[in-house]
């Protein structure tokens, strides 16, 4: 494992990482969607529902106690039914999550400084008090990007955002659905229980914020795929050069991986050779070429992207 991977798997960075990701997520729900009463599902989606049935003058309190209680319960479900090592990795963003969205939609200055981006937007549009299909598009991609954005940071710290993602695990672990499936099916089923409650009194004001809401959850799930995903990406490089014991030694003593010496026979000439087999992360896949560069322009190299790689210096095995 590199320097720059130690640290970055130390605690205190992990932690750190959830909270920020965290933050992110509320800042981008209260800034973006909530205003506009866009349902992208999750907890703030089930809030903007709840919410419209109450007046305007306690519409945020009921919102900010919906999320509080939504997040309580929710962590209690993980706790009993997924195991406690999930309910302490959660339990970060159960509390940081909920802190945020007061700070953005009720605590003076912070809901001052939210309110003032969302109000400078607005303006762009023809009618502030009206906002156009247009102006809804705009609400939902930035908000799905600020959401994506911080659940893929969140994951990183090796936690969780909390809230619904705490029902697609209980999915997986007892019907044995993908996360990813979970997910759409439990968002959709918010935009959908949205639709069919606030929709029938006020299609006017409800249908467009419900429909967008979808777009919002692509962007977000996209945004998820780019940073999380790529993030995590390893690569499996096999190398035939006549130089590999050199290789081999730079990538177990400046890369801090291991390397798997591999006979093999040429199938031309018959000629007996040696393939070195090693397993890399993306920021040390460019240190390798230019190594190999250097030495054996000859070598000849291919490189694989990796479902999944388990072990020593990459994911522990759980069950």
């Amino acid at each position: 494992m590199t320097k720059i991977e130690k640290i970055k798997n130390t605690k205190p960075l992990m932690y750190l990482a959830i909270v920020i990701g965290s933050i992110i997520v509320a800042f981008g729900n209260t800034v973006f969607l909530t205003p506009l009463d866009i349902n992208a599902g999750g907890l703030n989606g089930i809030g903007i529902i709840i919410m419209n049935f109450c007046s305007e003058s306690t519409k945020m309190l009921v919102y900010n106690i919906v999320i509080y209680s939504l997040s309580i319960v929710l962590w209690f479900l993980g706790f009993f039914f997924i195991s406690k090592d999930f309910a302490i990795k959660t339990l970060v963003s159960t509390i940081v999550f909920p802190l945020a969205t007061s700070l953005f939609t009720i605590v003076p200055g912070t809901k001052d400084f939210a309110g003032s981006i969302t109000s400078i937007l607005l303006n762009y549009c023809p009618n502030p008090s009206s906002p156009d299909i247009g102006t809804y598009m705009l609400f939902a991609m930035v908000g799905g990007v600020f959401v994506g954005f911080g659940v893929a940071v969140t994951f990183m710290g090796g936690g969780s955002t909390g809230g619904v993602d705490v029902l697609t695990f209980i999915f997986e672990k007892f019907l044995r659905i993908k996360q990813s499936i979970a997910s759409f099916i439990i968002d959709g089923l918010v935009v959908g229980i949205g639709m069919c409650v606030l929709c029938p009194g006020n299609a006017e004001k409800y249908l467009l914020p419900c429909l967008v809401g979808i777009l919002s959850i692509a962007i977000s799930a996209l945004m998820i795929d780019i940073i999380y995903i790529a993030f995590q990406t390893v690569y499996q490089v096999d190398i035939i050069s006549k130089d590999w014991e050199s290789i081999s030694t730079y990538v177990q003593d400046e890369l801090g991986r291991g390397a798997t010496i591999i006979p093999v026979k040429g199938g031309y000439k018959h000629t007996d050779k040696i393939m070195l087999r090693v397993v890399l992360s993306k920021i040390q896949i460019d240190d390798l070429r230019n190594y190999i560069a250097t030495i054996d322009s000859k070598a000849f190299v291919t490189i694989t992207t990796t479902k999944a790689v388990f072990g020593e210096g990459f994911k522990a095995h759980k069950n």
